[in-house]
């Protein structure tokens, strides 16, 4: 089911297991120790979940038949996914966001948006850490939402009457990227102090080479601009033809650095002391399976290369690199340590948990007015399942 190939330098690439078509809806996201999926309008409606190893953990259906996704993320065994019925009309269509506990196997409601203004709002993105959900809506404008997992909260913390770009959280920083809030051309990068409310703008990134996306992780943000002026033969300028610089912001310091400069505009991504972005020989929009996946080690100051003929990178986080192909259609998973991480202790908790909680139903169901032969079958198909799936782990 999954095959193994090698990459340039020592880490292993394991193939994702996913069945979709290039012009699929998929959403592919990792927490460093599991793997979430979900291929849009698929039947029945499911995120699946996957251990590094590529073996299956969870699978979590949605709410009906007709039920479809519209962003996905995981964090801390929760996943947090936006969910809509594609049955109703758009006009009365209500996106809900909830925060699934693997732990627990509790769905629980956080936010919710339906149609006003004569606009249907759309969730963008979802980012999150321990006790803090960041959700990026659009509803003509834009807004990002800070909720609190403990209180139940929710309150924005920023608007725009324009798109929000880049989103990511890590510890008590926020960070983003927008156009410009002077009012001058171009873009900035936010990051903002939940602890304190203070919105920082770092002052390079003030600029129309500002590409807006970027990733933040302990005291480091890493962003991207333009390596020269945009093209403007267009009319508008073009951020895509202009090369690119790879930034590294220390917030303690204050000090911006470039780490690379590369041909193609790119998307960093940071973890821990490990920088990931791709890195292509020009942009071709006919042959898109060209990149190689860059690695910056901050402490050690020195590169590595992962993948081969990469067509972009999904998600980045502890040793885990999520990245795609087009031609074939297919997802990845590269431990860039070369040690894809042991799981058979998680393994052998998560199967004892599923085992309690199938034994504790059936006794609920026991003491319940329902005939005693149907929990004695119930008992022996759950025990048969059991079987079977320790064996094909």
């Amino acid at each position: 089911m999954f095959s193994v190939v090698p990459c340039y330098a020592t880490p292993t690439d394991i193939e994702i297991p996913i069945q979709a078509s290039i012009t699929s809806k998929v959403f592919v996201c990792t927490d460093d120790n599991l793997v979430a999926t979900y291929i849009g309008k698929s039947c029945p409606p499911e995120i699946k979940v996957f251990y590094p190893d590529g073996t299956h953990y969870k699978t979590i259906q949605l709410s009906n038949e007709t039920s479809d996704l519209e962003y996905l993320q995981i964090s801390d065994d929760r996943l947090y996914y936006t969910e809509y019925d594609r049955s109703v009309i758009w006009t009365s269509r209500t996106k809900t966001v909830y925060e699934y506990n693997m732990t627990t196997n509790k769905k629980s409601v956080i936010y919710s948006a339906g149609f006003y203004n004569n606009v249907e709002p759309r969730i963008v993105k979802i980012a999150a850490h321990e006790d803090y959900v960041i959700i990026y809506e659009e509803f003509g404008g834009s807004a990002i939402i800070l909720h609190k997992l403990s209180t139940g909260t929710n309150r924005t913390i920023f608007t725009s009457n324009k798109m929000i770009h880049g989103l990511s959280i890590d510890g008590d920083r926020i960070m983003w990227g927008c156009e410009r809030t002077d009012g001058e051309p171009g873009r900035e990068i936010h990051v903002y102090n939940i602890s304190s409310g203070r919105d920082y703008i770092i002052p390079e990134s003030r600029s129309i080479k500002t590409w807006g996306y970027g990733d933040i992780s302990e005291d480091y943000v890493v962003w991207s601009r333009t390596a020269e002026e945009p093209d403007t033969s267009c009319g508008h300028p073009s951020l895509l033809t202009a090369g690119c610089e790879i930034l590294l912001t220390d917030l303690n310091s204050g000090d911006t650095t470039v780490v690379e400069e590369i041909n193609t505009i790119s998307t960093p991504y940071i973890s821990g002391d490990q920088i990931a972005y791709l890195k292509k020989p020009e942009l071709d929009f006919e042959n898109t399976d060209t990149g190689l996946i860059r690695i910056y080690d901050l402490k050690k100051e020195a590169f590595t290369n992962a993948g081969s003929d990469v067509a972009g990178i999904s998600d980045f986080d502890g040793e885990m690199l999520l990245w795609y192909r087009f031609h074939p259609a297919s997802h990845w998973m590269t431990a860039i340590s070369g040690n894809i991480p042991d799981v058979t202790d998680q393994k052998s908790i998560q199967d004892n948990q599923e085992a309690l909680e199938k034994a504790q139903n059936i006794r609920s169901q026991h003491e319940s007015p329902i005939d005693f032969p149907v929990i004695i079958s119930a008992l022996i198909i759950d025990i048969v399942y059991l079987v079977s799936a320790n064996k094909r782990e």
